[in-house]
C-alpha cells in the first residue's frame, strides 16, 4: 500500500515538472524577435498615436512629413516669402516632397478657373532637428515617436489636417534639406549686407593710403565669396569646416585693420592748434578713416553671423559673437576721443553748426571788423554744409547699438510653401 502512494506521488511530480517545462518553453517562443536583437536595430521608425496616420508597414529610418493645403490669406505678407531658386535645393525638395511643386501649379490653375474660389497654397513642414527630443504639443498636431536601439530617441509634431503624407527616405535627408534651406536664407542676407558695406567703401575716392584701401577691399571680397551660397559648402562637412577656419583668419585680419583705424583716428585728436583751413582738411581725412572704422566693425558682425550659419546652429550665437564686445568698446573709446576733439575745435574756431557758419579770422576778420560793429552777422561767414555734416557725424558719439540678428532658425521647423509653381521658404516666426 505504501509503495502505491510512492508511485502515485512520483507520477504527479513528473507531470508537474513536464507541465512547467512546456509552459516556460511556450513563453520564450512568444517573446518578439526585435527585443532579443535590439542592439542590431540602429534604424529609426515612427509610431503614430492615431490610427489614421499609423503605418505599421513603414520602412525603417523613415520620416513622415505632412503636406497641407491652406488659403493664401494664411500668409499676411507675401514679402516674407523667400523664393528658393537654387536648382540643387529645388531638386532635393522635389525628391523629398514629390508633387509639392505640381500641387502648387494645380492649385493655381484651379483658382484661375474657379468663379468664386480663393487662392490656395500648399505647405510642408520639416520638424526641427532640435525639437526631435524636446517638442511640446501643438494645437491640432499628431505626435510621432522615433525609436532606436536604446528606446525612444525623440518625437515630432505633424499637423493633423486633411492633407497628403509625404514619406522621406530618411530622417537625415529631411534634416539635411532643412539645414540647407535655412543656411541659404542666412547666407543670402549676409551677402546682401556685405554688398552694401562694399559699396559704402567704394564711395571713398580721395583716400591716400591705397595699400590700406586694397586690404579692406580684399577682406570684404574674400568674406563675400564664402557668403555666396553654395550647396556644396553646407552639405560637405570637411569643406564647411575649412571655410570656418578661413573665417577665423579673416576675422584676425579684420581686427588688425580696425586697430590701425582706431590708432589713426586717435592721432587726429592730438592736433589742437589748427586754424580753420587746416582743421577742415584734417576733418575730411578723418571722415575717411571714420567710414572705414564703421565698415570694419560691420564686417566683424557679418563674420560672426556667417560663422554661426556655417556651424548650422550647433554653436550658439553668443559664442560666435564673443570677440565683438571687446572691439566695439575700442571703437566707442576712439569715438569718444574724436568727439572731444571736435567739441574743442568747434569752440576754439567759433563754428556754429546750427547756423552753418563760423567767425571770420585772419585778414578777413580785420577787414570786417568795423562793419561788424554795426551788424554782427558780418563777423561770420558761411561754411560748407558737408563740413557741418562731417562734424556732426563724428562728434555725435553714443553707445554703439549695432543691429544684430538674434534669430535661431536652425532650431525651428522649416516651412516650405508652394505657390504658382514656385517653392518658397517662410520662417516660422513670420508665418502668422
Amino acid at each position: 500500500m505504501n509503495i502505491e502512494y510512492v508511485v502515485v506521488g512520483i507520477c504527479i511530480v513528473a507531470v508537474v515538472m513536464i507541465a512547467a517545462f512546456l509552459i516556460n518553453r511556450l513563453k520564450k517562443t512568444n517573446i518578439p524577435k526585435d527585443e532579443n536583437n535590439s542592439d542590431l536595430n540602429n534604424s529609426a521608425m515612427i509610431v503614430k498615436k492615431t490610427s489614421k496616420l499609423s503605418q505599421p508597414d513603414q520602412k525603417l529610418d523613415e520620416l513622415v512629413i505632412q503636406m497641407e493645403m491652406l488659403p493664401a490669406e494664411a500668409i499676411s505678407d507675401d514679402s516674407e516669402l523667400v523664393e528658393i531658386t537654387d536648382s540643387k535645393i529645388l531638386g532635393r525638395v522635389s525628391n523629398l516632397f514629390s508633387g509639392l511643386v505640381q500641387a502648387g501649379i494645380a492649385g493655381s490653375n484651379a483658382v484661375q478657373t474657379a468663379k468664386a474660389g480663393s487662392e490656395v497654397l500648399y505647405r510642408a513642414i520639416i520638424p526641427a532637428g532640435a525639437k526631435l527630443t524636446n517638442s511640446k504639443a501643438m494645437e491640432g498636431a499628431v505626435r510621432g515617436l522615433y525609436f532606436g536601439a536604446n528606446g525612444i530617441k525623440g518625437h515630432a509634431n505633424l499637423v493633423a489636417v486633411k492633407a497628403k503624407n509625404v514619406v522621406a527616405n530618411s530622417v537625415g535627408v529631411a534634416m539635411g534639406l532643412a539645414s540647407i534651406v535655412v543656411g541659404q536664407y542666412y547666407m543670402t542676407q549676409i551677402n546682401a549686407e556685405l554688398g552694401v558695406i562694399r559699396d559704402g567703401i567704394s564711395k571713398i575716392s580721395d583716400f591716400q593710403d591705397n595699400e590700406f584701401r586694397s586690404r579692406i577691399f580684399s577682406l570684404v571680397a574674400h568674406i563675400k565669396k564664402i557668403a555666396d551660397f553654395q550647396v556644396e559648402i553646407l552639405e560637405n562637412d570637411e569643406l564647411r569646416l575649412s571655410k570656418i577656419a578661413q573665417l577665423d583668419n579673416l576675422e584676425e585680419e579684420c581686427t588688425q585693420l580696425l586697430g590701425q583705424v582706431n590708432l589713426t583716428l586717435a592721432g587726429f585728436t592730438k592736433k589742437n592748434d589748427l586754424d580753420y583751413a587746416s582743421y577742415e582738411k584734417e576733418l575730411k581725412e578723418a571722415q575717411n578713416w571714420y567710414t572705414y572704422q564703421k565698415a570694419l566693425l560691420d564686417v566683424l558682425y557679418k563674420i560672426s553671423d556667417l560663422r554661426y550659419t556655417l556651424h548650422l546652429g550647433a554653436v550658439s550665437r553668443k559664442q560666435c559673437l564673443a570677440l565683438l564686445p571687446t572691439y566695439t568698446k575700442q571703437v566707442e573709446d576712439t569715438q569718444a576721443l574724436l568727439t572731444g576733439w571736435h567739441q574743442t575745435s568747434v569752440n576754439r574756431l567759433s563754428i556754429d553748426t546750427d547756423e552753418i557758419k563760423r567767425k571770420r579770422d585772419g585778414i578777413d576778420r580785420v577787414i570786417h571788423f568795423i562793419p561788424g560793429l554795426f551788424d554782427d552777422d558780418l563777423n561770420f561767414r558761411s561754411i560748407n554744409k558737408k563740413t557741418v555734416d562731417m562734424i556732426t557725424a563724428q562728434a555725435s558719439v553714443k553707445s554703439i547699438k549695432h543691429p544684430q540678428d538674434t534669430s535661431d532658425l536652425y532650431a525651428e521647423d522649416v516651412q516650405l510653401i508652394s505657390k504658382d509653381g514656385k517653392i518658397y521658404y517662410l520662417p516660422m516666426g513670420k508665418a502668422e
